[in-house]
């Protein structure tokens, strides 16, 4: 069985660096959003009109002028057709080399592939200055817009995760490793994690 990671991680706390920094470190493939980009070209659908499918999860009416509403039942099917064909494109993933998936609650998803689950967050003030220095919208917004943008996409998150299983997105329990990187350089916390991980395998996989 391939040596599977998926990583979690809160909006602004370098979960996705910590992704492509690990798989580097570990010479595996890394997916974040090959994802969405694979799915459109199979699906023959704009990029980002699946990725809002996937981060937002089904959406059953679409929002209309005049503060109207109308239920699509094509656009439900389409939504629907999106989700599970990410699903089995994730497996696909999975199944052809060791990797690092972030996101796209690939760690229920995959949970028969026995991953390495790995959590990311960090404090409010590290993850607002992160977007400040890393994210083209971050340096745009206050801080005070960037925290209820962190909050939004958290939300989003969270609730997506539900989708695919009870247990609540970032709770400890669903987790092999929590990663705090409030204070830290991603970078050098790498050759740490890469570390654990590669022991983490052998011993899970004795």
């Amino acid at each position: 069985m391939n040596r599977i990671i998926t990583i979690s991680r809160e909006f602004g706390s370098g979960g996705r660096e910590v992704g492509k920094r690990l798989a580097d470190a570990l010479g595996c493939a890394y997916y974040d959003s090959e994802i969405e980009a694979g799915l459109a070209r199979q699906m023959n659908l704009d990029q980002g009109y699946v990725a809002r499918a996937i981060g937002n999860g089904i959406l059953t009416s679409i929002p209309l002028h005049f503060g109207r509403t109308i239920s699509s039942p094509s656009l439900y099917k389409q939504q629907v057709d999106i989700l599970v064909e990410k699903q089995k494109l994730l497996k696909e993933l999975a199944a052809a080399s060791d990797c690092v998936i972030v996101g796209r609650a690939a760690d229920v998803i995959l949970s028969g592939n026995d991953p390495l689950k790995l959590f990311v967050y960090a404090d409010m003030d590290h993850k607002v200055a992160r977007c400040q220095q890393y994210e083209e919208a971050g340096r745009l917004s206050s801080p005070r817009q960037l925290e209820r943008e962190i909050k939004r996409v958290d939300a989003r998150r969270a609730q997506y995760h539900r989708m695919f299983s009870d247990m609540r997105w970032g709770d400890k329990t669903g987790y092999h490793l929590c990663i705090n990187t409030t204070g830290l350089e991603i970078k050098q916390l790498i050759p740490h994690l890469a570390g654990y991980a590669k022991t983490w395998f052998e011993l899970h996989r004795k």
